[in-house]
């Protein structure tokens, strides 16, 4: 006969042993690096930004407002010099934690915009109405997912 004291103790013994294990891991940054070889743009075209988001329901950071947010975005401008950008940019994404990472997706998005002289900022495509944001082909978005 099992006693009541006996049982207590198997009881939550088993409620122990169900209870979620949260592994909070210290964000190492992550980085992607972003190709850009753009020639031929406009001369009115003064800057290119590239803005990268990063989700994950196992990422847990703060967004401008001081609320939790489990998406992150980086954004880096660089000048145009003689209608043309060519270089590769280190987007790093810090100041994040992770938790129960192991085999949680991610999803990763990249998209491209320009500034012009008069301070418009437009994406650049084969149709935009704007001239100075007209390129052909039109530059995809990068995109992706990944497991941490």
């Amino acid at each position: 006969m099992i006693s009541r004291a006996s049982l207590a103790i198997l009881v939550i013994c088993l409620v122990a042993a169900h209870a979620p294990v949260v592994a909070q891991i210290a964000g190492a940054d992550v980085t992607f690096k972003v190709p850009l070889n753009l020639t031929k743009l406009s001369t009115d075209i003064t800057k290119v930004s590239v803005r990268c988001r990063l989700d994950s329901t196992a990422l847990v950071g703060v967004n401008g407002s001081g609320q939790q947010t489990h998406t992150l975005t980086v954004t880096t401008e660089v000048p145009v010099s003689n209608g043309q950008v060519v270089t590769t940019l280190t987007m790093v994404f810090s100041q994040f934690t992770l938790v129960n990472p192991t085999g949680v997706s991610a999803s990763y998005g990249c998209n491209l915009t320009g500034t012009d002289k008069t301070g418009a900022v437009s994406s650049f495509t084969d149709s935009n109405p704007l001239p100075q944001f007209r390129v052909t082909p039109t530059p995809r978005d990068l995109a992706g997912t990944f497991t941490w």
